[in-house]
């Protein structure tokens, strides 16, 4: 056996070599055949810049043939050789390659490896292959057979490589390497004698498994074309490791390994007693496992999706982004988002990055969150406004690179025309609840008044709709969530088609706030309402603005708030400077006179520290 292949002084370059092999339409041979072609753009060395040219037989899996062709690989499918000889279909590819470009074919099994350039290893104007590393085929048969066909029976100048047993020139077929004229001269033959074998098996027996190799050797005899041992480099078979290792071959580094059915379920090689081959292998293994993750990237980001969860404060919309994220879209590390707390006990899926964009921008507009009235956006500068929208941008591509995501805040539904400009396409999840939930949730939170809880939702929720106009939007029911969780949750999941269904656990009793409105809305909040529970409302084309009784009030309040705050603001500064006074050396020493005065003159008059401390006692 050869252990150690000579460089060849006339070897064939990458232009003059076609690489070749035959599958099936499996998932076995598929993934072999992948795995192959993968194998030499990979590692191939000057081999990877030659044509690869697969033969499937009789059909192909379309995802398959697209993989393939992919890695450049030319696809073409090729009728069955013979029922009787399976592996007789490899003769099918030399039909395809008559006429080819290329002077030379390396014909390979699909269940081979190129762990590096095997170019260097080849040799021209011979047939050039490894002899059989077991004498599948008998000197007896053989000696049977060329009696059947009249021909001389070769020497036995080789030996088989595992068992050293003297044998005629009789190769392993799964490493051809041959030149395109000796092709033309070896295929016929060995396509005739192939057939005659396959149609009276009995010739071979007790070795009909290997008749395809009995073939070939028989069509060499007949063609007398030049053969040359191939070394085992150009086919290291790992499969013999039930017999021991002939001396030296631990040490072979592969070009070629031919691993036959040792793999498991995922396409990775089982474990090889062989240091050099092992670690060509695991080479392998890691670019796979790059491929694969870069793959997934690649996937994750051509197919994602931008979801902007909108909704009113105290609506829902922290449970449904719950769930969005459940269901497969990235939301954010936990360090990113606000901790749970009594009032969103499964936490706020809010982005810190999008709660201070969103709390810039109402800052720049003079305007909160409870005093949206001021949040027009046409207010802001150009210059202002562009740069707001550069912040949002640079979130949305941030986030771009984890596949589909979400983000979710209820000051979305005034501000969100500024986010729509950082979007590509993104998919609006529109939550509402009954407006008289969220007032309740909103007075007892915010300590708001009914009546203004009751306004601004209605100016939310309009603003939602008419900012998302144009856009893939559902409406989701926080009410019909709670009532009837799987039903709602599948819908949701069939409209942003996204990778996990989810089966909601929800608890009933988070919903501490009922949506009977007790007649407390007016005539165009309850058409609004309705319009929700319809689905209408994403009909509008135009969102009819709030009425002006309910900006009326909403301006008031705004008013009154800054109000009190600036007699808050005075109030503590008129205590600061009280603080100041009777901390004073000269009010103490004042006081302290007062009291010893009270002692001869007693007064019913409160002191000055009394009446400071009963104002303390009203506050």
């Amino acid at each position: 056996m050869t252990f150690t292949g000579a460089l060849s002084s006339n070897y064939p370059s990458p232009v003059d070599v076609v690489a070749a092999c035959v599958t099936e339409d499996t998932p076995k041979y598929l993934g072999q055949t992948l795995r192959l072609v993968q194998s030499i753009r990979w590692f191939g060395g000057e081999l990877a810049k030659a044509r690869i040219v697969v033969g499937a037989v009789e059909h192909i899996d379309p995802r398959a043939r697209r993989a393939l062709e992919a890695l450049d690989a030319q696809v073409h499918v090729v009728a069955r050789f013979h029922p009787g000889s399976w592996s007789g279909n490899r003769l099918q590819i030399f039909d395809v390659l008559r006429g080819a470009r290329e002077s030379h074919y390396l014909m390979l099994d699909c269940d081979t490896l190129v762990v590096r350039d095997p170019l260097p290893l080849l040799k021209r104007d011979v047939f050039h292959a490894k002899i059989a590393p077991l004498p599948t085929v008998t000197h007896e048969v053989f000696e049977r057979l060329f009696a059947r066909f009249g021909l001389p029976l070769p020497p036995r100048t080789h030996v088989t490589g595992y068992t050293g047993t003297p044998t005629i020139p009789y190769f392993n077929a799964g490493v051809i390497s041959i030149s395109a004229d000796l092709a033309e001269r070896l295929a016929p033959e060995w396509r005739r004698y192939n057939a005659i074998l396959a149609s009276q098996p009995e010739l071979v027996a007790p070795c009909e498994h290997h008749l395809h190799q009995a073939a070939l050797a028989i069509a060499l005899a007949a063609t007398g074309i030049p053969t040359e041992e191939m070394g085992a480099e150009l086919n290291f078979q790992l499969n013999a490791t039930h017999l021991p290792a002939p001396p030296g071959y631990a040490e072979i580094d592969p070009a070629i390994i031919h691993y036959h059915q040792l793999v498991d379920d995922d396409g990775i090689l089982l474990p090889t007693p062989f240091p050099n081959a092992q670690a060509r292998i695991d080479r392998f293994h890691d670019r796979q496992r790059e491929e694969h993750a870069r793959a997934i990237r690649r996937t994750s980001i051509a197919t994602k999706k931008q979801i902007a969860v909108i909704g009113m404060h105290r609506s829902g919309t922290s449970l449904v982004a719950r769930l969005i994220n459940a269901m497969g879209a990235y939301a954010g590390e936990e360090h990113e988002m606000p901790p749970p707390d009594v009032f969103n006990p499964t936490g706020y899926w809010e982005r810190r990055d999008v709660w201070a964009l969103d709390e810039d921008i109402l800052a720049a507009l003079d305007a909160t969150w409870s005093e949206p009235t001021g949040a027009d956006l046409s207010k802001l500068s150009d210059e202002a406004r562009r740069a707001f929208v550069d912040r949002a941008r640079s979130i949305v591509r941030a986030l771009d690179t984890h596949g589909t995501w979400m983000i979710k805040d209820p000051r979305l539904g005034i501000l969100f025309p500024i986010w729509r400009e950082a979007f590509d396409d993104s998919i609006c999840v529109l939550v509402w609840r009954e407006p008289a939930a969220v007032a309740r949730s909103l007075a007892q939170r915010d300590d708001l008044p009914i009546a203004i809880a009751l306004a601004l939702w209605e100016e939310y929720t309009r603003a939602m709709l008419a900012s998302t106009i144009g856009l893939t939007r559902t409406l989701v029911s926080y009410d019909d969530l709670i009532a009837d969780p799987i039903v709602t949750t599948a819908t949701l999941n069939r409209t942003l088609d996204l990778e996990l269904p989810v089966t909601p656990i929800i608890d009933p009793s988070l919903d501490r706030h009922r949506g009977d409105d007790e007649g407390l809305l007016n005539q165009q909040q309850s058409e609004l309402r309705d319009a929700l529970r319809s689905g209408a409302a994403l009909e509008w084309s135009v969102v009819p603005p709030s009425h002006s009784q309910t900006r009326s009030l909403l301006d008031r309040f705004s008013r009154d708030q800054r109000e009190i705050a600036a007699l808050r603001e005075s109030t503590q500064q008129r205590d600061q400077l009280l603080d100041a006074v009777f901390d004073s050396r000269s009010w103490r020493l004042g006081f302290g006179l007062t009291r010893a005065l009270r002692k001869v003159v007693p007064s019913s008059e409160p002191t000055a520290i009394d009446r400071r401390a009963s104002l303390r006692k009203k506050k």
